[in-house]
C-alpha cells in the first residue's frame, strides 16, 4: 500500500525496520502504524485511551476507522491465505503497477 502512495521498496523496508525513527513518515502516520500494530498483535488490548491518544495527535475519527478497517481486512486476508495455504502470486508486481498509475 505504501508503494502505491509513491514509496520505493527500499523506503518501505526502511520504515518497517525503524518506524520509531524514520524521517519518511510524519508523527501522525507513525502513531497510526503503531496503532495498527497493536490491533494486529494484541487487538484485545486496544482501549478507548488508544483512540483518544490518536485524536489528540490530530487523527480524525474517519482516519482511525480506516486504520482499524484496513488493518482488520489485511489480518483477515493473511489468516485466510495462511490457513488455506494460498500463495499470493505476483503481489509485488501488482503493487508496483498500482504505484505507476
Amino acid at each position: 500500500m505504501a508503494m502505491a502512495q509513491g514509496f520505493t521498496r527500499e523506503e518501505v523496508q526502511s520504515i518497517i525496520n525503524d518506524v520509531a525513527n524514520t524521517p519518511l513518515i510524519d508523527d501522525k502516520t507513525r502513531d497510526l502504524l503503531r496503532f495498527a500494530e497493536k490491533i494486529t498483535r494484541h487487538s484485545y488490548k486496544v482501549t478507548a485511551e488508544d483512540v483518544r491518544a490518536l485524536e489528540t495527535a490530530g487523527c480524525q475519527q474517519e482516519e482511525i476507522f480506516e486504520a482499524v478497517a484496513v488493518t482488520a481486512l489485511f489480518n483477515f486476508m493473511d489468516r485466510m491465505a495462511d490457513a488455506l495455504g494460498a500463495p499470493v502470486e505476483n503481489l509485488q508486481d501488482m503493487i508496483e503497477s498500482m504505484a505507476q498509475t
